[in-house]
């Protein structure tokens, strides 16, 4: 605890800070309005816990990829798998119990990838719902849920015809990662378009510790946005997007960071995917909203990987298993709702939800190069290359209905209700391997899964500035086809998994004054057959299996605070504690993250011309692993970053934003609780180690004008 006073003192005293989910400013903006509640509400009226970073945060911290523009997000962790492959953790549960939606549209299939899969550059906000969101989204949304919201251009509808262009640049010294993006957009006649592409390079990355080995990766893509409103309240839009990963390291694997048993890559992971969408507000006096949504994706990852298995007691090769695999998912669906104004206090939202996902039976080609002691190969052996498990299926309905009402002015209620349905199954064969096979019977290879949740929350507004809030819920979460039935690398199925439940209530305070900020929420969540990773010991091979603990409970709190100096500059203080536990055999649950604080200072010119910031990220020590994981030491990071926004700075300058930063400045060596790498070990590899970043965003014609 003294060391955390004394870097504390340091940081207020010597840094300034931009930081926080929103960026503090004192000139008047307009309400916070946000959709990760199905329709368009204001964020100031919601008991449900709901963080929002826009744009300019998202710029001006220069986030490598999609996972890291919430990490300064209370509550909020980062599971890094290495390279490019990282996911949230919120609130103490796993990316699988925190969905992550891109416009409001499903995004399955990709677990660890998924988030590498989204250019920050594309965003423009994140709405992160802390908390469980089943009443409103569905199953899985057991923790929490991440709303992605893309960019699109200016409406046109009304305005003449204007075309601009945009560049993206930005390096990474801690893994010579470099990054652009180059986009084309316009508005005007009822139309508007945004189209762009961008390519992206890494190598190793660097830390304390030496490179992490097979930590890089590169990509190219391209998308789409093209909208038409015939009126002002009308929109119709169709995007899409195809997006190639190449040569995507995944370090950490067996014997890491020792010799490397295990080298695998991502080479190529592809998506493509279309939308289309309708939008409609005020369409009368009772009619306030619509929308419709349908959408289809495509997912293919070619896996390739090579294992080294050596003779006991030494480090001579025995075998090389050089193998590849095709691990390909459909999945594709459809949303509507429509927001009625049935009294002027009272919103009633109400809708449907349909997904349907295709997971393709993994393809394998199979080499084994065997040597005997000497290092000579002595024979190679070449299975017949094939489908070695089946495809599977699921398939989710779901229907809800959201009332917001406005009592008094002192008082906001939010009360939603859904139902759902989902089924999965797996087709009887291929099974490659016998022991897998072994796992099925015809009790277990389908099940149809139904669940009623809710959410009833209150917002107390005591005063213009003081505001008490108390949300209650359940959750629900069918069990997904990867942990039901799909054998991957380390990982083994378990078809007979039960659905995941959970009550949650949370209390929450917040003040908002003219210079003084601050916020408070305590929450538990209590769970059943809660999917928890247990070692196990497959082919004499360590391995993970998901197993349902009986009973699980979290207990967290979190708590933020800001002081405004001057116009546009602020003091900052964000924490987080969680704690989970299997309340049958009290051991802790994994994946827990360990305490964090986020102090600093931001400075910003009152013509927001020149801006910079310094934070501290304390984090303490984790000594309550679970029975899969290990300790992990305290440790303290300092960042740095300076801007401008040249036109600003230089009136005649096109719109232009010129950022400098330095992470880790200290060339802190450390690991984060969080991270990991291959299913079935405990070795973790260290984080980066201190960076040079920068990032260069140029606007041009219409584009600078939003």
């Amino acid at each position: 605890m003294k060391n955390y006073t004394i870097s504390a003192f340091f940081v207020l005293a010597t840094t300034f800070f931009y930081g926080q989910e929103q960026t503090q400013d004192t000139v008047k903006i307009d309400p916070v309005e946000v959709t990760a509640l199905r329709s368009s509400s204001p964020l100031k009226n919601l008991p449900v816990n709901v963080a929002v970073i826009n744009q300019l945060a998202i710029l001006e911290t220069q986030p490598p990829s999609a996972t890291e523009i919430l990490k300064y997000t209370p509550g909020v962790v980062i599971q890094n798998d290495g390279g490019i492959t990282s996911t949230p953790i919120i609130r103490g549960l796993s990316r699988e119990r925190a969905p992550i939606l891109i416009d409001g549209n499903s995004f399955v299939g990709g677990r660890i990838r998924t988030y590498s899969l989204i250019d920050p550059w594309q965003v423009e906000r994140v709405e992160v719902i802390k908390g469980p969101a089943s009443a409103f989204w569905g199953s899985d949304a057991v923790s929490g849920l991440v709303n992605v919201i893309t960019r699109k251009a200016e409406n046109g509808y009304g305005k003449d015809f204007k075309v601009g262009a945009s560049f993206y640049g930005g390096y990474q010294s801690v893994n010579s990662y470099s990054r652009g993006r180059l986009e084309v957009e316009g508005r005007g006649n009822g139309f508007d378009f945004l189209i762009g592409g961008g390519i992206r390079d890494a190598s190793n990355t660097e830390t304390p510790g030496g490179e992490v080995p097979n930590s890089q990766f590169s990509s190219n893509y391209f998308d789409w946005n093209i909208g038409y409103s015939p009126a002002e309240n009308h929109r119709f839009e169709f995007s899409g997007k195809y997006f190639k990963n190449e040569d995507v390291g995944f370090p950490g694997g067996l014997g890491a960071p020792g010799p490397p048993i295990r080298v695998r890559t991502f080479s190529p992971d592809e998506q493509t995917g279309y939308n289309f969408n309708y939008s409609g507000k005020n369409l009368s006096s009772t009619l306030e909203e619509v929308g419709f949504s349908a959408y289809s994706k495509q997912q293919r990852l070619h896996i390739a990987q090579v294992t080294n298995v050596f003779f006991p007691s030494t480090m001579d090769i025995n075998r090389r298993i050089d193998v590849n695999l095709d691990v390909d998912v459909n999945f594709g669906g459809a949303k509507a709702f429509a927001a009625l104004r049935l009294a002027e206090n009272s919103k009633l939202t109400v809708g449907a939800d349909y997904l349907k996902e295709h997971r393709f039976g993994t393809k394998r080609e199979l080499i084994v190069d065997i040597f005997n002691p000497m290092g000579v190969q002595v024979n190679q052996v070449t299975p017949p290359p094939g489908q070695i498990q089946p495809d599977s299926y699921a398939t989710s309905i779901g229907l809800f209905a959201v009332e917001e009402w406005k009592v008094s002015d002192a008082f906001d209620l939010l009360i939603a209700l859904r139902y759902d349905n989902v089924k999965n199954e797996i087709e009887e064969e291929p099974f490659f391997i016998p022991e897998i096979a072994d796992l099925y019977t015809d009790d277990n290879t389908s099940d149809n899964n139904s669940a009623l949740t809710g959410n009833i929350g209150a917002k107390i507004h005591a005063s213009e500035k003081s505001d008490f809030s108390i949300n209650l819920a359940n959750s629900f979460r069918g069990p997904d086809l990867f942990s039901k039935y799909n054998f991957a690398d380390g990982v083994i199925p378990n078809p007979d998994l039960e659905p995941e439940k959970g009550t949650f209530y949370e209390l929450g305070y917040s003040y908002d004054g003219d210079k003084f900020k601050f916020g408070a929420n305590f929450y538990q969540n209590f769970l059943d057959n809660l999917y928890v990773p247990v070692s196990v010991d497959f082919q004499g091979t360590p391995a993970v299996q998901n197993q349902a603990v009986g009973e699980a409970t979290l207990t967290g709190f979190e708590y933020q605070l800001s002081y405004v100096i001057g116009k546009l500059s602020s003091v900052f203080w964000t924490g987080s504690y969680i704690r989970g536990k299997n309340k049958i055999t009290d051991d802790d649950l994994a994946f827990m993250p360990a305490d964090q604080n986020l102090l600093g200072f931001q400075l910003r010119d009152n013509q927001d011309a020149f801006f910079g910031r310094v934070e501290g990220i304390l984090t303490g020590k984790q000594n309550r692993p679970a029975l899969t994981e290990r300790e992990t030491d305290a440790y303290t990071l300092f960042n740095l970053s300076v801007g401008v926004n040249l036109h600003n700075a230089f009136p005649k300058f096109p719109h232009a934003k010129l950022i400098l930063s330095a992470d880790n400045i200290t060339d802190k060596e450390y690991q984060s609780h969080v991270f990991r790498g291959t299913p079935g070990n405990q070795t973790r590899f260290f984080a980066p180690g201190r960076s040079i970043n920068a990032q260069l965003i140029i606007r041009l014609g219409v584009a600078g004008k939003h």
